[in-house]
């Protein structure tokens, strides 16, 4: 690799030949100092969802909605071992807005191709969350010589908004020991967008104690060992959203779609309040992972308000599935599709429907409030997966999976 002037001491940014493989990186200052490392190359396959089409995969062992859901890759030689974790969620109570909120945490390793194995149950949380947010970190996407899963805010046994973060080691057979109170949010927060991008986690929105939807921003970084170093503050979203979607792109934030008036847990299944098509971004340092301005508004990125979907980050595609959104009791778009253009710093509008068969069409129902994941094979190939959600149809929580 070549030196380069704009190297710092906080980043190297090259780019990767289209013949490089995996191996050991060794990288040479102007003053003599090296580190090497080893280097997992994976392929840039562009994904195309007019293509896509939705297979059932193994079902989830309980009917929980509000279930948190990460992807930990962990590369090994040319090859990459992918295991899917799913923690909390929680039971309605006769009906869609009072629930039983549930510990349980259940792993499953993906396969070649998109298919995953049976879930199995781990350790449970030290207490019940649902509609939290989930990310794993490894020494691949963060400075965290290790891997981790954390568990981020959402609601507790008593229904109300929570500020804890929780912690635990992780390896390709799911969690391997005992989880920890991490530095908590500065407020608490349930159905906030969340994102975890080059050692970064993003918090973006949420509803407070009263399902009231807030502005707030925080950013917390992995550290070394695999802690986060503090929660810091960053510019507010210009208004208040929660129940959305969000993308971290090279040099940019997104935060699309959700509601922005009071709503009950989960985000509920009525169509007030309205949800929901703008979009706000803002740009973001690849060095530190901070927000360098304030967020300005980013058009209306869906064709209609929409919240409570699950969003597919594949690369130089961002989906959007299932939902709810004004027409969706009479006229369902189940997957909409928007590319990322001008090198991985825009997304652009979402479009829809996509995809040669949907859910819908394997008796998935129509779904309000799927988890949802991405990952790639060995080759480079990327796979998504959605879990669980209401069907608006029966207003009953599935245990459903579907996959590409």
């Amino acid at each position: 690799m070549p030196d380069s002037a704009s190297w710092s001491d906080e980043v190297i940014r090259s780019s990767v030949p289209a013949a490089a493989v995996s191996g050991p990186l060794t990288v040479i200052t102007a003053g003599g100092l090296q580190l090497t490392i080893a280097v997992h190359v994976v392929s840039l396959v562009p994904f195309d969802p007019t293509g896509l089409s939705w297979q059932p995969r193994t079902a989830f062992p309980r009917a929980p909605v509000g279930v948190a859901l990460a992807v930990a890759e962990f590369p090994s030689g040319n090859a990459l071992s992918t295991t899917l974790l799913a923690a909390g969620g929680a039971e309605p109570l006769g009906g869609d807005s009072v629930f039983l909120v549930d510990s349980g945490v259940y792993v499953t390793p993906t396969q070649p191709g998109g298919a995953i194995s049976a879930w199995t149950r781990q350790s449970d949380l030290p207490a019940p969350r649902a509609f939290a947010a989930a990310a794993a970190a490894t020494r691949y996407n963060s400075r965290f010589d290790g891997s981790a899963l954390y568990l981020i805010g959402g609601i507790d046994a008593a229904g109300q908004p929570s500020a804890t973060v929780l912690g635990a080691p992780i390896a390709p057979g799911g969690v391997t020991g005992t989880y920890q109170y991490l530095q908590p949010l500065p407020a608490p927060v349930a159905g906030a967008i969340a994102v975890v991008h080059r050692g970064r986690i993003y918090v973006m929105g949420g509803t407070d104690a009263t399902g009231r939807p807030q502005q707030a921003v925080y950013v917390g970084r992995i550290g070394v060992d695999g802690r986060i170093d503090g929660w810091y503050v960053e510019p507010p979203l210009p208004a208040a959203r929660a129940y959305g979607g969000g993308v971290v792109l090279e040099q940019r934030i997104v935060a699309f779609g959700g509601v922005a008036d009071s709503v009950p847990p989960g985000g509920g299944l009525d169509s007030t309040p309205p949800r929901l098509a703008t979009s706000d971004s803002a740009p973001v340092s690849p060095a530190s992972g901070f927000l360098t301005a304030v967020w300005n508004g980013a058009g209306v990125l869906l064709s209609e308000g929409r919240s409570q979907f699950a969003t597919l980050d594949l690369g130089t595609v961002v989906m959007a599935v299932g939902g709810f959104y004004k027409s969706v009791r009479t006229a369902p778009v189940e997957a909409l599709a928007a590319t990322v253009t001008a090198g991985n710093d825009s997304l652009g509008a979402f479009t829809g429907p996509v995809g040669a068969k949907s859910i819908a069409d394997l008796g998935g129902g129509t779904l309000v409030g799927p988890a949802g994941a991405t990952w790639r094979d060995s080759d480079g190939t990327r796979h998504g997966l959605v879990l669980g959600g209401f069907d608006l149809n029966t207003r009953l929580r599935k245990n459903g999976v579907w996959g590409f």
